[in-house]
């Protein structure tokens, strides 16, 4: 009677090296300049729950000395836990106040002062959303401000869940501890960091 070895989780970057350091600028740069899209090129077969943004995100921000919350049905999809411990090593917890990344859908968002906010001395500590916004679809537009926009800038929200402005609102005046965010879509990623200012826009209001 033979056994058959468990299939190895599907590969991740072709060039781990330079397709990361590639992401790690797209990410760079998102956040530099916030609300503003930034190309993203993820693994050729990421696992479905993820999409190659997300798992461009993960492969590169992710390592053992990582600790990572799954939000939604991220958290039971089989494979997207074996792919992410085989290839980031990251920590997964169950209690996303003891994380330092989040991956998750809007609906499973958790308020963002129950997650960790880093210190005044050490505001590097705080945690990172990474934002699964693929097929979201709603009326929520916001102006936003602040370091690394020129001016006002409108970013289309449709990922807004009820209650977000205000919840970001609040992140933000803990400045400079707080929350950062990162909007991943299919092949695009969008930074939020806790500088940047959100105003939400009225249907038919321009910025």
């Amino acid at each position: 009677m033979t056994s058959t070895a468990p299939a190895l989780p599907a590969p991740g970057f072709d060039d781990p090296a330079r397709d990361a350091q590639r992401a790690f600028r797209a990410v760079l740069d998102a956040l530099a300049r916030p609300a503003t899209g930034v190309p993203l090129a993820g693994p050729a077969r990421p696992p479905t729950a993820l999409g190659p943004g997300l798992a461009a995100l993960a492969l590169t921000l992710l390592d053992t000395d990582c600790t990572v919350w799954l939000g939604g049905a991220l958290a039971d999809d089989a494979a997207t836990t074996t792919w992410l411990d085989f290839h980031t090593g990251a920590r997964r917890t169950a209690d996303p106040a003891a994380a330092g990344f989040l991956i998750t859908p809007p609906a499973a968002l958790p308020p963002l002062e129950a997650l960790e906010q880093g210190t005044d001395e050490a505001p590097h500590l705080s945690a990172t959303v990474i934002l699964d916004v693929r097929g979201c679809a709603g009326p929520d537009r916001f102006t936003a401000s602040g370091p690394g926009v020129n001016g006002t800038a409108e970013l289309p929200a449709p990922w807004a869940t009820d209650g977000f402005a205000s919840d970001w609102a609040r992140n933000a005046a803990r400045f400079p501890r707080g929350v950062d965010l990162l909007l991943a879509d299919a092949a695009e990623v969008t930074g939020l960091p806790r500088s940047t200012r959100l105003s939400p826009l009225a249907p038919g209001q321009e910025d």
